[in-house]
């Protein structure tokens, strides 16, 4: 059995079930990308760990597969339905707006760190570079203002106005993008 060096990040997948309650899967998932973010840094600041290969793979893994799936979550389902429920004194519409503009920035800065996170799996980039540590350091930044606008607000605002029929859209949607079933 292969254990995880000592400093190895875990990204579990968030069990299924929570789907159930949308929001709070997205509220796990942004858990999951502050681990990310908290990853980068350790790749930056101890980029000759022994861990260094493995936490490049998980990241990559993120960036690649879990981060669009959240992105679509946010901008196709929770968010027009929360400018659906949201009352005038929510003053939701230029936060929805700056949040859509930053996802569209996030996947830039998402392509440039997974062409970096490649080259340092395939030994082809030191994670000491500056094209790596430019990259991992303007993503977590922006990650990290994002996800402290969307816990503050759009969660918990979506908590209040969504109805019990939103969530479960919410859920089946969420569950669709991942081609996985919605649970009973």
């Amino acid at each position: 059995m292969r254990h995880a060096p000592a400093h190895a990040i875990e990204l579990e997948r968030i069990p299924d079930n929570l789907l159930r309650e949308p929001v709070e899967f997205i509220f796990a998932d942004h858990f999951r990308q502050r681990s990310l973010c908290a990853t980068l840094d350790e790749m930056i600041a101890e980029p000759d760990a022994p861990a260094t290969h493995e936490r490049a793979t998980v990241a990559l893994r993120y960036l690649q597969k879990e981060l669009p799936h959240h992105i679509a979550d946010e901008e196709r389902s929770l968010f027009p339905l929360l400018a659906q429920r949201a009352q005038r004194e929510d003053a939701l519409d230029s936060l929805l707006a700056l949040l859509s503009e930053e996802h569209g920035r996030d996947r830039d800065m998402a392509k440039a760190l997974i062409a970096a996170l490649r080259q340092i799996i395939a030994g082809q980039l030191s994670p000491k570079s500056d094209t790596f540590a430019s990259a991992a350091l303007a993503f977590a930044e922006t990650q990290r203002r994002h996800l402290s606008w969307e816990n503050a607000v759009i969660l918990p605002l979506a908590r209040r106005r969504l109805t019990a029929d939103d969530m479960t859209s919410l859920g089946h949607d969420m569950a669709k993008r991942r081609s996985i079933q919605y649970p009973d």
